[in-house]
C-alpha cells in the first residue's frame, strides 16, 4: 500500500505494537496516520501511548510542542542558575510545576528563577512566593482555557472534528502552533495592563491617605452583581446552554467594566466583582450588567451593590470589611435593582442619580447596621 509521500514503510512494529491492524476497516485511514506522525518525529512509544489514551491525533500537537522546549532537568537548571535544588523546587511549586528527580523541565525556566531572585531581593521571599503563585495560577488558568476551547470548538463530536483521523492530526497541529504564539501576545498585553493597573493604584490611594499602622491599603469604588435566583435557573438548562448564558454574564461584565476604565476583579460563578475609577463609574458598571441581564433571553435577572472605602489589595484581589459588606448588600437588592453604601452615594453627582433610602439592612457577618440607598439612573447631564 503507498503511503502519503508514495514511499513504503515497514508496518511489522506497528502491528505488534496493537496500534494497526491492515484487516481493520479503518486501516487506510490508521496507516496514513500513523506514516504521518512517525515522518514528523513521534518514537513509537509516543504512538503507543496514544493510542492507548484514544488521543493518537493529537500525537501531531504535542510534536509541535517538542520542537519548542528542550528540556532539563531540577539539578541541571539549580547548578545554571547558582542556586540549591530546594530553592528550585520551592519556586516551581509555587508557580504550579511540582518537579521531582526525575522531572524534565522545559528549556528557558532559568529566567523564572533569576527574576525571582531579583524580586527576593527587593522585597523578601515569602511575598514573591505569593506573586510567583499568581503567575502559577494565571498561567494554569490560559492553559486549561486553551485546551477547554480545543476540544469544545475542534474535539470530538463537534461540527469542525476533522472527518478522519489524519484531518483532526492535521488540526491538532495547527491549535498547538497557534497556542506557540500566545506568550509573545501575553507578554504584550500584560505591559498594557501593568501601565493601567499603575495608574489605577496612584488614583486609588491618590483618593484618601491610608490610616499609620493599617498596613497597604488603597481606597476603592467597587461592586458586585449577581444573578438571581441562579441555582433554580440552571437546572432548567442543559449544560451547554447554560455555559453560552454565563459566557454572555462574563462578557457584559468585563466589556462594561473594562469601558469605564475598571477591571474585573474576579467572577465567582454568577457573580461579578469589580473595581471601578470613581462610584459613579461602579454604579454606571452595575446598571449596565443589569440591563444586560433583563435584555438576555435566557438570563435570570442580575443585582448589584456598590460600595466605597479602603481595602487591602493582595495577590490580585481585595480584601476587608467594606468587601464583606458588598458582597452582603447585593443580597438585599430587589431583581434588577441597584444598591449603594452611605459612603458611596455620597460621592455621586447629586444631579445625575436618583436615591431612595432604605431600612437599615442587618447583613450576615457585619456587627452593626448598614445604611444603604437603592440608585437608579442615572439622569442625563441636562435634565
Amino acid at each position: 500500500m503507498a503511503s502519503w509521500n508514495d514511499d513504503p514503510v515497514d508496518t511489522d512494529a506497528w502491528e505488534a505494537a496493537g496500534i494497526y491492524d491492515p484487516d481493520a476497516p479503518n486501516a487506510a485511514e490508521r496507516l496514513a496516520l500513523l506514516e504521518y506522525l512517525s515522518a514528523r518525529g513521534a518514537t513509537l512509544a509516543q504512538l503507543v501511548e496514544g493510542d492507548r489514551l484514544t488521543t493518537l491525533p493529537a500525537v501531531a500537537g504535542d510534536l509541535v510542542l517538542a520542537t519548542h522546549r528542550p528540556t532539563l532537568s531540577v539539578e541541571e537548571l539549580a547548578a545554571r542558575c547558582g542556586v540549591p535544588v530546594e530553592l528550585v523546587e520551592r519556586v516551581l511549586l509555587a508557580a504550579g510545576l511540582a518537579a521531582g528527580p526525575d522531572s524534565r523541565l522545559p528549556e528557558g525556566l532559568d529566567a523564572l528563577i533569576a527574576t525571582f531572585l531579583q524580586g527576593v531581593s527587593l522585597m523578601g521571599e515569602d511575598a514573591i512566593l505569593a506573586f510567583t503563585r499568581v503567575l502559577g495560577g494565571a498561567a494554569t488558568t490560559i492553559a486549561e482555557a486553551a485546551v477547554a476551547l480545543f476540544y469544545a470548538e475542534l474535539g470530538p463530536g463537534t461540527e469542525r472534528e476533522g472527518f478522519d483521523e489524519l484531518a483532526r492530526a492535521h488540526i491538532s497541529e495547527r491549535a498547538v502552533m497557534a497556542f506557540t504564539a500566545i506568550p509573545e501576545v501575553l507578554s504584550r498585553v500584560l505591559l498594557a495592563q501593568f501601565d493601567r493597573a499603575t495608574h489605577r493604584a496612584a488614583l486609588a490611594r491618590g483618593w484618601e491617605a491610608p490610616e499609620e499602622g493599617d498596613g497597604p491599603s488603597e481606597v476603592v469604588a467597587l461592586g458586585f452583581v449577581d444573578l438571581v435566583g441562579s441555582t433554580a435557573w440552571a437546572e432548567t438548562l442543559s449544560l451547554r446552554d447554560q455555559s453560552l448564558a454565563l459566557s454572555r454574564f462574563e462578557s457584559a461584565a468585563w466589556s462594561a467594566t473594562v469601558l469605564s476604565g475598571g477591571r474585573v476583579v474576579k467572577m465567582i460563578g454568577d457573580e461579578a466583582f469589580f473595581a471601578a475609577p470613581s462610584v459613579d463609574d461602579a454604579c454606571r458598571i452595575g446598571a449596565e450588567i443589569c440591563q444586560m441581564a433583563a435584555d438576555d433571553p435566557v438570563l435570570p435577572p442580575a443585582r448589584a451593590a456598590v460600595g466605597f472605602g479602603p481595602v487591602t489589595p493582595r495577590e490580585g484581589d481585595y480584601f476587608g470589611p467594606l468587601v464583606n459588606v458588598v458582597s452582603r448588600l447585593v443580597k438585599v437588592a430587589a431583581p434588577g435593582e441597584l444598591v449603594a453604601t452611605e459612603e458611596a452615594v455620597s460621592r455621586l453627582p447629586e444631579d445625575r442619580w436618583e436615591l431612595r433610602e432604605l431600612d437599615p439592612q442587618q447583613l450576615r457577618g457585619v456587627d452593626h447596621d448598614v445604611r444603604a440607598f437603592a440608585v437608579s439612573g442615572p439622569r442625563s447631564r441636562t435634565a
